[in-house]
């Protein structure tokens, strides 16, 4: 898989899912500047593979069948700081990029965006630039103008990074056993999770916890 070019920018993948590995590896070597050298499919694995082939740039998503995409940014980037690490998800940039950029990763493209986006997120990445959406970039903007906070999205800020995933998807209408099968995880530690949210967020009842997480997802840009 590792090739030996000069002069290239050696790139790595992390994703769970082997034809979405392998729509990167494409695209990737398309590019004469860039450099494929490993591609992983879950935490453990991509944590070893980055520290065995120290890449410049790491591309990885959030959800993963073993481990998550969260605790792989942190700890990546805890043994290696200046590698750069662009998040690739199926989940909402306007929900997590703020908290990926906190870790430290420096961009964010969800799945359904058009191929060439990854590519010049790559290129962005690599010149020393964030690359995030100018819908984000907007949206943090009127953030740092003090604009006011619809009430559906008080409390979001306390959840952990899992329980922001469930509540997304519970905001999209996602079944319990269907964020489940989503994230990996059993139905017993999503409804835990659930718990935790309605504590968090002051609510009851099932029946507000739905209409609340799809308010907030209806209102998060507005």
């Amino acid at each position: 898989m590792t090739k030996t070019l000069s002069n290239t920018a050696r790139i790595a993948v992390v994703d769970d899912h082997g034809i979405v590995r392998f729509g990167y590896s494409q695209l990737i070597n398309q590019d004469p500047s860039l450099e494929l050298c490993g591609m992983a499919s879950n935490e453990r694995e991509g944590l070893e593979m980055l520290g065995r082939e120290q890449p410049d740039l790491a591309i990885a998503d959030l959800s993963l069948r073993e481990g998550g995409g969260m605790d792989l940014i942190q700890a990546a980037l805890k043994k290696r700081r200046q590698l750069k690490i662009l998040v690739i998800s199926v989940h909402d940039e306007s929900l997590f990029a703020h908290r990926v950029l906190a870790l430290g990763a420096r961009g964010f493209i969800n799945k359904q965006e058009a191929p060439e986006r990854l590519v010049e997120g790559i290129q962005t990445l690599l010149e020393g630039e964030l690359y995030f959406s100018e819908t984000v970039k907007k949206h943090w903007i009127r953030g740092l103008l003090g604009t006011s906070v619809p009430a559906s999205l008080e409390g979001a800020d306390s959840l952990s990074n899992r329980e922001l995933q469930v509540f997304e998807l519970i905001g999209n209408g996602y079944s319990t056993r269907q964020i489940a099968d989503a994230l990996y995880l059993s139905v017993k530690t999503i409804e835990r999770h659930k718990e935790n949210i309605k504590q968090k967020i002051g609510i009851n009842h099932a029946t507000q916890l739905t209409q609340h997480a799809t308010q907030w997802v209806l209102q998060r840009w507005h």
